[in-house]
């Protein structure tokens, strides 16, 4: 399938009554945090936001539609931002100019879901894609080099991927196939609940060969796979959700290649509260904790990683984005109904104050960069 880049000069003009065309602010010496979000700005725009630990903008490109994800290339210099499924777009950002080079869609019969990952070279690109007319999920490649020219797909071995992430050694992908059978003429509706199956698998990269897949006990079924974060030990932290409101289920687990899927309880009252959903899940720059967000509970969950332990919650309205904080143990945390905050194992939580992230409202997902 041939595949093409979104013409950008209606888009363009469309959104220059916004104010939102890629800005740099000016950047101190040396490397620092920042922090890379889809949002919401006032006056319906959507958009894709960097900020520093204070709260302030560095730039913002504006998106055709609601993202979703966010991967970063090896080398830090760019950032691809996936459209929310059933969307078709990503969007290329060079990360020192904070422009868009290129807009990418997803091949006829194709759409994306939200998520995708650089390899460990950063020559390829790889998208979690569902081919709807086969209800089966595929891996779109993408040539990085040649002007992002689709080169091919892979199985996801099987239905719905959705996250997907490189393993550190720059070859091993890890897909969390949700299991859930969605089509474009049916939104966003789940059309298979009977047949469900969801799975967490591994991948080589290179050839798509199948190295590895873990499901869950048959009583759990019905527990699509959604996000997860990987630290350099190979800890997978999973954000699962539940499509059965009659049962609580556990949402929340830790797997390493070889090992069974690990599910986490969450301590009286959570389980009751969070509504069986996990919107999404992010690791300490150390590996040590992981957060878990349950924004229907506008909770994020706190873990540490070895022992799984649970470590508390923080309440944050509509709370689900979730990345690295700028420390090695922190974690930062977004929400819905705008603004930031960190945590840290040492310090506690404090809330950013910056205008900027007080005035957007920002979707499930964020990444912390080095600039």
């Amino acid at each position: 399938m041939d595949s093409m880049v979104i013409d950008r000069r209606a888009f363009l003009a469309a959104i220059a009554a916004f104010g939102l065309m890629g800005k740099s602010a000016a950047r101190a010496d040396g490397r620092r945090s920042l922090w890379l979000a889809a949002n919401l700005a006032p006056g319906r725009q959507y958009g894709l936001g960097a900020f520093d630990s204070g709260g302030h903008m560095e730039f913002e490109v504006a998106l055709p539609g609601r993202g979703h994800g966010i991967a970063l290339a090896p080398d830090g210099k760019l950032a691809v931002a996936v459209a929310r499924r059933p969307g078709t777009f990503a969007g290329v950002i060079d990360l020192a100019s904070g422009e868009a080079t290129h807009w990418l869609e997803a091949p006829t019969g194709r759409h994306f879901h939200g998520h995708g990952a650089f390899s460990g070279d950063g020559r390829r690109f790889f998208s979690a894609e569902n081919d709807y007319a086969e209800a089966t999920g595929v891996i779109g490649i993408w040539d990085v080099g040649d002007t992002w020219r689709r080169v091919g797909e892979m199985p996801s071995h099987g239905i719905e991927p959705h996250d997907i992430r490189m393993l550190t050694d720059g070859h091993t992908l890890v897909v969390a196939n949700g299991g859930i059978i969605t089509h474009p003429d049916s939104g966003r509706a789940r059309l298979n609940l009977e047949r469900m199956d969801p799975s967490l698998v591994y991948l080589d990269s290179r050839d798509g060969g199948l190295l590895g897949q873990w499901r869950l006990p048959a009583r759990w079924k019905l527990l699509s796979m959604r996000h997860f974060a990987v630290n350099d030990q190979g800890d997978v932290a999973i954000g699962m959700q539940y499509q059965d409101d009659d049962t609580t289920a556990p949402i929340i687990a830790l797997h390493r290649f070889g090992q069974p899927i690990r599910l986490l309880d969450l301590p009286a009252p959570l389980p009751a509260t969070v509504r069986n959903y996990c919107g999404s899940v992010a690791m300490s720059a150390d590996g040590r904790y992981f957060a878990a967000s349950c924004p229907q509970a506008s909770l994020v969950t706190l873990w540490e990683t070895t022992s799984a332990r649970f470590l508390g919650t923080v309440a944050v309205a509509d709370g689900c984005g979730v990345a690295a904080g700028g420390d090695g143990d922190s974690v930062l945390m977004t929400s819905g109904r705008r603004g930031a905050w960190l945590w840290s194992a040492q310090t506690g939580t404090v809330e950013i104050t910056g205008a900027y992230v007080r005035d957007r409202s920002w979707d499930n997902h964020a990444v912390r960069l080095l600039l």
